[in-house]
């Protein structure tokens, strides 16, 4: 991405959207992708063993510090290459070809917030606060930005 960062907009007397009350501004966005994998090490006869697939879902939260624009903390429509990075590598595919770890959801929760980090981050108005990657309605794992390096 070649865009430059938006200008900000400073919010209340102090330039926080916080405000005085200490309330914070956070913003979320959830992608989905289809994919297969297996995790190797697991007991004989283990569900997780064999090759299967989930229904993903990977939900990135952002704050900042300034509003942006109109009053964002990052326009939605910046997420875009995110969204493609998941559909490009991920979406329909096996993840034990893809990441060069076992695929489990806290190693990918922590592969895509450092992508995200690398790739997307210095151009938008926000900060990642998080990334969670969900393989069923069930279950989730986090990764915060304070333990992605």
């Amino acid at each position: 991405m070649t865009t430059p960062r938006p200008s900000l907009t400073h919010v209340g007397p102090h330039h926080d959207p916080r405000g005085p009350d200490g309330v914070g501004l956070t913003i979320g966005k959830t992608f989905t992708f289809e994919a297969s994998h297996r995790l190797n090490g697991l007991p004989d006869g283990h569900k997780c063993a064999r090759l299967h697939g989930h229904s993903y879902r990977v939900t990135v939260e952002l704050t900042a510090d300034e509003l942006a624009g109109p009053g964002f903390v990052t326009d939605f429509g910046d997420l875009l290459p995110f969204s493609a990075y998941l559909a490009e590598h991920f979406d329909h595919r096996d993840l034990n070809e893809v990441l060069d770890v076992e695929p489990t959801s806290e190693r990918l929760a922590l592969h895509l917030v450092r992508w995200f980090l690398d790739n997307v981050q210095p151009v938008i108005a926000g900060r990642l606060v998080a990334v969670t990657v969900s393989e069923t309605p069930k279950t989730w794992a986090r990764c915060t930005v304070g333990n992605a390096r």
